[in-house]
């Protein structure tokens, strides 16, 4: 079968010449690999020669590239100091659990754990003098990365890659925003990390630009720690700021008929979806998973993703869930459970099934099960509404939220805060409420309908955009102005401020010139009285 769709690719394309891609991309998150592993593959089904460099950062994930085709795959193990940084970092992830979002001032008062761990991985791949020497020998026709880290952009600078093209495994984010010149229309457009959804009231859209600014300062540091290590160990003076707008495109995982409206620019091209297996008749459940929904009517997937992990939430949203899958004696629960040894609140439950590893896709593509219950990741917001479940999400961190808010727009889902978790009653009528009530199946449906039949493909987007970035290379053409303009050129304010003066005397010579009228005829009519 895969063999079929890259023989199918190649014709349509019609790749007389395959170009050489290099692309550079951490082991970092499910979502995100799972992301660019759609991108390699679909690149090689269309005839291409990549590579891929894949340093570590989770050690978890080190087999599992989500890469299924032939690509090249060059795996750089953790460093030593950046595994002892990750089990810090899982710390801190567990903490997700209690840790309140609401204020954007709380991310700023935690420590930039991310700038270590991603920086110090950086610094090893750099410090790789053969490796960086065997690549550059390979005279690659382009580059390809996630914008998620910048150190890809310092070893393209070094490697002399004559174009690149960056990707993002997520709608946007807020320092890729800045720096290409994107719009950020904080009133009704929500930042990558915030709690809203695009109709806000005065404070949220406060709020929303101070999560814009965090999200921007985050990865920005990220940026610039790589950047000044790309300049100290491989003589790089440009830093990512100048070298990531300079990508041909930014090909972005994002559904415009799913994400919040937004100002854009033909520079950023949706491919959401990619990573997504739309066609049923392949989704089929193995015999294990086949067995535990067919024990009752009803099924309900629960699943918080991949970063943070059901066994860490507190013991009181562990026991509430328990008491929920009691109440609901009817609905067999499968949960993504990582510690099965932990049976001390589930322990004796008949309708629930806990597991290490859910074929997620499979199960939402399957008609017997009623509802998910997610965190809202952008890759599993992304599969229900394209199999047309509806869904109770419950966000814990990230663009959790925002992925939560963009899928309730729709009607086929309702979002509750996650100290919710700690109330079974008010998860038992939440779940009821989406499953019970048609009208969440029916705008789910209507959702998937649409997602299912878009007007673009998401693969034929990608392989003709890189195809176009690899023949024709950088476009500064595309590149928009308005991103080397200064606040007041900007938003135009020595024209506003020019337009105000020139009002306000007019304003002025306008009641002198009355104010001399009415001196005028007051003092003639006094001369004539005396």
């Amino acid at each position: 079968m895969q063999l079929l769709s890259a023989l199918l690719l190649q014709i349509l394309f019609n790749v007389s010449s395959p170009y050489k891609i290099l692309v550079y991309s951490n082991l970092f998150g499910h979502s995100h690999i799972k992301f660019v592993g759609s991108v390699v593959d679909t690149l090689v089904d269309a005839g291409h020669d990549v590579t891929v460099v894949l340093p570590v950062i989770d050690s978890t994930q080190k087999n599992r590239t989500s890469i299924k085709s032939g690509a090249k795959q060059i795996i750089i193990d953790a460093d030593e100091e950046v595994v002892e940084i990750f089990s810090q970092t899982e710390k801190f992830l567990s903490n997700m659990w209690t840790m309140e979002m609401s204020n954007p001032l709380m991310m700023w008062m935690n420590p930039r754990i991310l700038t270590q761990l991603f920086g110090k991985q950086c610094t090893k791949v750099m410090k790789l003098s053969e490796l960086l020497d065997q690549l550059k020998s390979e005279k690659f026709d382009l580059a390809i990365t996630e914008a998620f880290d910048s150190c890809g952009y310092g070893i393209f600078e070094y490697l002399q890659i004559p174009a690149h093209v960056s990707i993002l495994s997520c709608a946007r984010m807020d320092h890729v925003s800045d720096v290409l010149g994107q719009p950020i229309a904080p009133s009704y457009v929500p930042g990558t990390q915030s709690l809203y959804s695009d109709r806000m009231t005065m404070t949220q859209r406060f709020l929303n630009y101070l999560q814009f600014l965090n999200g921007n300062s985050m990865f920005s540091d990220i940026g610039d720690y790589e950047s000044a290590n790309a300049k100290k160990l491989l003589g790089v003076e440009r830093s990512w700021r100048e070298i990531l707008p300079e990508s041909s495109f930014l090909l972005t995982n994002h559904i415009p008929v799913l994400e919040f409206p937004a100002p854009t620019f033909d520079k950023i091209v949706p491919i959401g979806g990619i990573s997504v297996n739309k066609n049923k008749e392949t989704l089929k459940l193995e015999h294990y998973f086949d067995t535990m929904v067919s024990m009752r009517k009803k099924n309900v997937i629960i699943s918080f993703g991949s970063n943070i992990k059901s066994m860490d939430m507190p013991d009181e949203y562990k026991k509430s869930l328990a008491e929920l899958f009691q109440l609901m004696p009817d609905v067999t629960f499968i949960w993504k459970y990582e510690n099965l040894a932990d049976k001390k609140y589930t322990c004796g439950i008949m309708n629930i099934n806990r597991v290490e590893w859910i074929p997620q896709t499979e199960l939402l593509a399957d008609s017997r099960v009623d509802a998910f219950i997610t965190h809202g990741g952008l890759g599993s917001v992304t599969e229900l509404a394209t199999m047309g479940k509806p869904a109770v999400v419950i966000p814990i961190f990230a663009d959790q939220t925002r992925n939560a808010e963009m899928l309730k727009r729709h009607g086929g889902a309702e979002v509750l805060h996650k100290t919710d978790l700690a109330n079974p009653e008010t998860l038992r009528k939440t779940l009821r409420k989406v499953m019970d009530d048609p009208s969440y199946r029916q705008n789910a449906q209507r959702l998937a309908e649409m997602l299912n039949n878009q007007p673009t493909n998401p693969k034929e987007t990608l392989v003709k955009h890189v195809e176009f970035a690899a023949r024709f290379g950088k476009l500064p053409s595309m590149d928009p102005y308005g991103r080397h303009q200064n606040i007041i050129e900007y938003y135009n304010l020595d024209i506003l401020a020019i337009a105000t003066i020139l009002l306000t005397l007019v304003v002025y010579l306008k009641i002198f010139a009355v104010g001399v009228v009415v001196r005028c005829c007051c003092g003639k009519k006094k001369v004539k009285f005396e």
